[in-house]
């Protein structure tokens, strides 16, 4: 399964990590491709035709003829994403081609590169779907291979090569334990530094995305490679659905699923179908040269992922802190920001206070003070005491540790 990731690069940096050499063996970044209407634009791109201009989030909800709505959405740098928000996603650029074909006035988003960066809604939504296009996104989220060349949903865009390459830091899934409770691990593509930071730049506590640029054209690299973590590059298919009122289509997304690596299957039975290497990219985006048949054969399990164990707080879509990724001591539930603070005050209170010269003095002559008598303790001392004798008893039944609000970043 694959319900959940987090994809926190801004589309410049997600342009350097996906830098690729073409056929002339230039290093290359692929062009952003973010037009009007939000992630569901693909060709259109009105109004801001490759000028590298932006355009704000608003109120985009299309109302159909036939009564129904729905609202494109942009892509949005984020620790938890879930199904029906947007991602970036690789395709061919000869999926453009064929559209500007369609319409030879448009020359000036003419594709150049061989591929591109298109942010897409993750749910796929079929061509051929009738109605309120939210209503099928949400559960066609994942693809079984199994089933990729049977069910219709997903076997015309196959067979119409529409192919995509899923990127992300990497994704979430949980483990069952035996008696029933969940655990979050997060996992990524093996690499010689784990991902357990990242480089989101975008303030949390923001509620709509900020300005985008809605074309940032192909350029080469020049100078020095993209240094940070390793993408994810999960196998996918798209696909295009057309309002009736022929407004900007909606570009969607499904992630392939395979049975688990024997390395992964300890985690659970299913893992998305990962492309590992440029080779293997490549060919899952060339449809022209590599037919859908032959391309099944990428579409197998790897051993190239690596993972850590993360807080519950992951389990809540709408819980976008930094901490999502970061790993966790199994075990030790994490301190919140009250315990924290109340363990400053603590430690400060109970600092010994320096010993004067008359203390001093009696201990080298032997002579013992006296003790002072054993007092009521004070009721915050009780609770404190109360308080550990409860955890302790927790650890000796085996109870769950009482959910804690984590430390807010």
């Amino acid at each position: 399964m694959c319900g959940r990731t987090a994809c926190t690069l801004d589309p410049q940096d997600v342009r350097s990590a996906c830098a690729y050499t073409n056929r002339q063996g230039r290093r290359m970044r692929p062009r952003w491709r973010n037009p009007g209407g939000g992630a569901g634009g693909g060709g259109g791109n009105h109004g801001n035709k490759g000028t590298g201009q932006t355009s704000k989030q608003k109120d985009n909800t299309k109302q159909q003829s036939d009564g129904t709505q729905y609202t494109p959405k942009k892509y949005w740098p984020s620790y938890n994403l879930s199904p029906t928000q947007v991602m970036p996603v690789l395709v061919s650029s000869s999926h453009f081609d064929k559209q500007q074909n369609n319409n030879e006035s448009d020359t000036k988003t003419q594709s150049v590169g061989e591929r591109e960066l298109c942010p897409m809604q993750w749910g796929l939504v079929p061509s051929w779907h009738k109605g309120n296009p939210s209503t099928v996104s949400y559960k066609m989220n994942n693809c079984r291979s199994e089933g990729m060349t049977e069910k219709v949903s997903f076997k015309r865009p196959f067979e119409k090569g529409k192919r995509c390459v899923v990127l992300a830091d990497g994704f979430y899934e949980w483990k069952t334990g035996k008696d029933g409770t969940k655990q979050p691990y997060f996992i990524y593509l093996n690499q010689t530094t784990p991902v357990t930071d990242s480089q989101l730049r975008i303030d949390p506590d923001i509620t709509a995305p900020p300005e985008q640029d809605d074309m940032l054209e192909e350029e080469e690299v020049k100078g020095q490679e993209w240094t940070g973590h390793r993408l994810l590059t999960m196998a996918g298919l798209f696909d295009i659905w057309r309002p009736a009122d022929g407004s900007d289509p909606l570009y969607t997304f499904t992630v392939i699923t395979i049975e688990s690596h024997p390395s992964f299957s300890w985690l659970h039975h299913r893992m998305p179908a990962v492309l590992d290497g440029e080779d293997a990219i490549r060919n899952w985006l060339d449809y022209g040269t590599v037919p859908h048949k032959q391309a099944m054969s990428l579409i197998k399990a790897v051993d190239s992922l690596a993972w850590h164990p993360v807080t519950t707080q992951v389990g809540n879509s709408r819980y976008k802190e930094k901490n999502c990724v970061k790993p966790i001591e199994l075990g030790k539930p994490p301190k919140s920001a009250s315990s924290n603070l109340m363990s400053s005050w603590l430690s400060k209170g109970s600092t010994a206070s320096p010993k004067n010269s008359q203390e001093t003095a009696d201990e080298k002559r032997g002579k013992k003070r006296p003790q002072p008598s054993a007092s009521k303790p004070s009721p915050m001392m009780a609770w404190l005491k109360k308080a550990n004798s409860d955890e302790k008893l927790q650890k000796v039944t085996g109870g769950p540790p009482t959910p804690k609000k984590a430390k807010t970043l």
